[in-house]
């Protein structure tokens, strides 16, 4: 339900990640190794000595890095706030003419009905429901975990079956997204005997 896209995030993750180690570690190699020490200090103060006669010719150089500098940290606050948005509680609004109020049903109701029909199946270890709002209007995500060696076609028929359900006691189609996953939580987990 995220617009991000889930490689390019990890990418960039990862190439940043990769230059702060290999700066840390060039930085740890200097301090640690005293013939390194002096080659480095004496570039640093020649390279402050050119890059100071640099910026004091052209000034706008530092006007330039500024402002650019300012974009990229308002693009990262745009994109860390943007983040975790979608996600809402309430899962339909009812106007009710005539009886002077409104019908408001929270997605936990939903959560919890589908949660429990599901409860029951065995070829489904858990189940997580979550309420999006998607181009201004609400949309239920089912994930279900299952075992190993469960048939998706039959969990989805399940979950339609569910579905289906809950919509009649709405008197709603509610738009669904189904997702079906199997990972170590259905691996660590036991079948269930009923004695």
């Amino acid at each position: 339900m995220n617009s991000t896209n889930r490689f390019l995030n990890r990418a960039f993750v990862f190439v940043v990640g990769l230059v702060l180690l290999a700066a840390g570690g060039i930085l740890a190699v200097g301090a640690l190794l005293p013939d390194l020490q002096q080659p480095i200090s004496q570039g640093a103060s020649d390279a402050e000595g050119r890059v100071s006669d640099t910026f004091s010719a052209n000034a706008w150089i530092l006007w330039v890095t500024a402002a650019a500098a300012v974009v990229l940290i308002l693009l990262l606050l745009w994109f860390a706030l943007r983040q975790g948005r979608g996600r809402t509680s309430t899962l339909l609004k009812l106007d009710q003419k005539g009886t002077g109020g409104d019908l408001i049903i929270d997605a936990k109701v939903a959560a919890q009905v589908l949660e429990d029909a599901l409860a029951r199946q065995a070829d489904i270890v858990s189940v997580d429901v979550v309420a999006f709002r998607v181009r201004r209007e609400n949309v239920l995500r089912i994930t279900a975990h299952t075992r190993r060696g469960a048939s998706p076609m039959r969990v989805r028929s399940v979950i339609d079956e569910a579905v289906s359900e809950w919509d009649a006691v709405l008197g709603q189609t509610t738009p669904v997204v189904i997702q079906i996953v199997s990972g170590i939580r259905s691996a660590m987990s036991s079948t269930t005997r009923v004695a």
